[in-house]
């Protein structure tokens, strides 16, 4: 879903799943997901092994991974992978999710997809190539791994592990929680909105509530409706929290958990992630005890970027970066109470 937003979606049913079920389902839960693990590839078959340094643990940025009571970043990749293409892929959707278990505080930052920035070791470009140029140039820990080390170098926060997602894996997993309920505070008309042949399907969505399927909710996140990134991360991040807070609402932990043996046996085709099982159980109890207030949103705006054209014709946003800065300082600095 790269595109599209969203991403972790993966993460959030597993993430609300076990945290909705308390620790009986928790249990059964982990047991599944242990099994599964142990016989089908949920993680990127490039990605580097975790290597033991001083008691610690690398990742597959690089980053030592963070003890029990730190925080702990996770980069949200959405590609734009489509049926029958192969790749490599850009990834259009970026977000960074943070939980902090000292404050018991959450936060997105979400960051554009023409952000301009310096890839490591491959100079500058815009930030969603980087995941395309760490896979085709098989940069250790592929595509993931250099998406990661960019976002670091040019943020300055720390990234522990990575959940990517493709449109197909978006779609499922909103199917699978039977669909998210979203207000549209204006109507949707897009008659550019790309279809699966690179033509165009024409996208109407009238202003008011609304009941998506995975389909709507994916085109309801893709659209270009507004004429800017910064309208499409804003549904991102709604889509984001309007799956939270279906699972955790509704307690669908009872449907939820026969069915992740198979969500997750096919999740590997279009879900990859390297959050080990004990790490996404561990997030999902803290996950459930944020109280959605707590829990700050953000993005890498127009206020924080100057939108430029190359000498090649593209277009691409020059970061701001004393007014980046104190953004991510508000999300990712331990002690910060979040608000919406």
């Amino acid at each position: 879903m790269k595109s599209d937003g969203l991403v972790r979606l993966l993460f959030s049913i597993l993430l609300a799943a076990f945290v909705a079920g308390g620790l009986y389902g928790g249990f059964m839960f982990y047991s599944t997901v242990k099994d599964i693990v142990a016989h089908a590839q949920l993680s990127s078959p490039s990605k580097l092994p975790a290597v033991s340094v001083k008691g610690n643990e690398i990742g597959t940025s690089g980053e030592p991974l963070p003890q029990k009571m730190e925080r702990v970043n996770i980069l949200l990749l959405g590609t734009d992978e489509r049926k029958g293409e192969h790749g490599p892929w850009r990834t259009d959707t970026m977000i960074v999710a943070t939980i902090d278990p000292a404050s018991m505080t959450a936060g997105m930052l979400s960051i554009p997809r023409d952000l301009w920035v310096i890839i490591p070791g491959y100079g500058e470009g815009r930030i969603n190539t980087a995941h395309f140029i760490g896979e085709a140039k098989k940069y250790p820990g592929g595509g993931p791994a250099l998406a990661m080390k960019t976002v670091q170098y040019n943020l300055g926060i720390p990234i522990h592990y990575y959940v990517r997602i493709n449109f197909d894996g978006f779609k499922r997993v909103i199917d699978t929680i039977g669909g998210i309920d979203v207000y549209v505070e204006e109507e949707i008309r897009d008659p550019k909105f790309p279809d699966e042949g690179y033509g165009y399907e024409p996208l109407y969505i009238s202003a008011g509530q609304h009941h998506f399927n995975g389909e709507m909710a994916l085109k309801y996140v893709r659209t270009r409706h507004g004429g800017s990134d910064f309208k499409r991360i804003k549904r991102q991040q709604k889509v984001i929290l309007a799956v939270r807070d279906k699972i955790l609402r509704f307690d669908l932990l009872p449907q939820l958990l026969p069915k992740l043996p198979r969500l997750i046996r096919t999740a590997g085709e279009s879900i990859q992630t390297d959050l080990p099982p004990e790490e996404i159980i561990r997030l999902a109890k803290l996950a459930a005890q944020i109280d959605v207030e707590h829990i700050k949103t953000a993005a890498i705006d127009s206020s924080m970027t100057i939108p430029t054209t190359t000498e090649g014709g593209a277009q691409i946003l020059i970061p701001v970066r004393e007014k980046i800065r104190p953004v991510v300082d508000e999300i990712f600095t331990s002690g910060n109470r979040a608000s919406q």
